[in-house]
């Protein structure tokens, strides 16, 4: 049933109705999909990446909504993820192009990983991760990267490959860690993997 829920939500954006491959846990859950097709919890995922990180920044609710609106897409990027344990909202994540201005040349990015505390330990951030990385697959891209200032071991635990930071990373407070993933390359791309080359999409 989880199953037929989670086909029905997901868009054909693809001639011949192809689709990302989502990987669901053994019990079906979380249920993962594009905040695209489902928007009904928008201002609640909102206000937990407000609370998360707009608010310290002192940036507005209303930026952060108009930030995350702007993720809703299911073929281009950036797209936003949704997690859902047992019909409930549990988690959100985003692939965008750019996350960190030292690193304009390589991408796209995993970014803005937030797990509902009610749902932590469950493994819905990792099944997020872990769909992040087949969307991007999917698009065409043949790596993912992220960096996160506090969540070193949980990457390293998932075989994200840590980068070496450059000069100007050391000086920033905290000194990110920047990690990259390989992914795989769908539709006949053919392009060098691990180059970081964002491919050119329409």
């Amino acid at each position: 049933m989880i199953a037929a829920r989670r086909w029905l939500r997901w868009p054909m954006v693809h001639l011949g109705g192809h689709r990302p491959a989502f990987t669901a846990s053994p019990e079906g859950r979380p249920d993962i999909g594009f905040l695209a097709d489902d928007s009904r919890h928008f201002d609640l995922f909102a206000r937990w990446l407000y609370a998360e990180w707009s608010q310290p920044r002192g940036e507005t609710f209303e930026n952060r909504q108009i930030s995350l609106r702007g993720q809703m897409h299911v073929d281009r990027l950036p797209i936003a993820l949704t997690a859902y344990w047992e019909g409930n909202p549990a988690g959100i994540v985003s692939l965008r192009r750019t996350d960190l201005h030292t690193r304009a040349h390589v991408g796209p990015w995993l970014s803005a990983l937030l797990v509902d505390p009610a749902y932590r330990h469950l493994g819905v951030g990792r099944d997020l991760v872990a769909a992040t990385l087949a969307l991007a697959g999917w698009l065409g891209y043949p790596e993912v990267w992220l960096f996160t200032p506090d969540r070193r071991s949980f990457y390293e635990e998932l075989g994200w490959e840590r980068v070496e930071p450059l000069a100007a990373e050391l000086r920033q407070t905290p000194v990110p860690d920047v990690f990259r993933h390989a992914t795989w390359i769908t539709d006949g791309d053919v392009r060098a993997a691990g180059s970081g080359a964002l491919p050119q999409r329409a």
